[in-house]
């Protein structure tokens, strides 16, 4: 090699103030986007406890294109956003907490110590696990203001925007009610971020060197990652959308409003589930989750790798 060769240069690691805005940044975009599917695939999964709760049976959906039409009817475009103004002002937060727990992560557990796949796994719980606090009262204020449409006041609440619901469940519930639900989200999210990262670092690996030959997935570009995202999330959100429908339920629904739909925690919501509606009805919802969350990793990813190419 000639001496005036120029040698390699290894980037640089993202400080802590540049994670947390790409994470932030990152969150905002995706949610923005997927916020109608999400809208559709909790008012899906709530309503097959509509008939014990005495909510709105006229809202029952047959299907994502069935919700979709009837929210367009009753409330237009604005229906799909309900609860946002909760996710606007917490995902910054929270997506910025993931974020920051990922790249923490990857320096605890180092692949070239651990193995990759042991890293993939780790890295997911652990950036779950602390985003967890944060997410968790998002997701109860948000899922409600979803929810109180299709379910009634009288389960879901009657709250009149995202500070209302905040305010309300601190002052009737406590600060516990704002994180009920906190080991149901775990449950959820810690086999979806297992199975999620070791599905797309292994995608990402395989895209690099056998499709694109290049040496290393740091090289990849930030839409090959994106295409990564969207195959691992799809199968991930699949896998657990059982355990999402009772967690949404937990968070949604009032103790003592359903004859016991929400007791017993998440897998006694999930036995009830079947025996009151069928093995099938734990899926209920998974198509519109996969159309929120999929598309939802690819634009996160997306813009997270594209603030962090510009970092470092």
């Amino acid at each position: 090699m000639p001496d005036d060769a120029a040698a390699p240069t290894t980037p640089r690691a993202m400080t802590t103030a540049e994670v947390m805005l790409a994470g932030g940044v990152s969150g905002v975009a995706a949610r923005l986007l997927t916020h109608p599917m999400d809208t559709v695939k909790t008012q899906m999964q709530v309503q097959g406890a509509v008939a014990a709760a005495g909510g709105n049976r006229a809202l029952h959906y047959r299907g994502v294109a069935d919700a979709v039409a009837k929210i367009v009817a009753n409330e237009g475009v604005r229906g799909f956003y309900r609860g946002f103004g909760a996710v606007f002002t917490g995902i910054p937060f929270a997506s910025g907490a993931y974020f920051g727990g990922y790249e923490g992560a990857k320096m605890l557990v180092p692949a070239d110590a651990f193995g990759p796949t042991a890293t993939y796994i780790v890295t997911g719980m652990l950036a779950q696990s602390l985003a967890g606090v944060v997410y968790t009262p998002l997701d109860v204020v948000k899922e409600r203001l979803q929810a109180q449409r299709v379910l009634g006041a009288a389960s879901a609440g009657n709250y009149k925007h995202f500070a209302n619901a905040y305010a309300t469940i601190l002052r009737t519930e406590g600060v516990g009610g704002l994180f009920r639900g906190y080991w149901a989200s775990n449950f959820t999210w810690w086999p979806w971020n297992v199975a999620y990262f070791v599905a797309y670092e292994h995608g990402r690996d395989f895209v690099a060197r056998n499709a694109m030959d290049l040496s290393t997935k740091d090289e990849l570009p930030p839409w090959a990652s994106s295409g990564s995202a969207v195959a691992a999330a799809s199968a991930a959100t699949v896998a657990t959308t059982p355990i999402d429908l009772a967690k949404t339920r937990l968070q949604t629904m009032r103790r003592g409003m359903s004859g016991g739909t929400v007791e017993g925690g998440v897998f006694g919501i999930m036995r009830d589930v079947v025996r009151r509606e069928g093995f099938g009805a734990l899926w209920t919802g998974a198509s519109a989750r996969v159309l929120a969350i999929a598309p939802g990793s690819a634009i996160s990813f997306y813009v997270y790798e594209t603030i962090k190419d510009w970092c470092v």
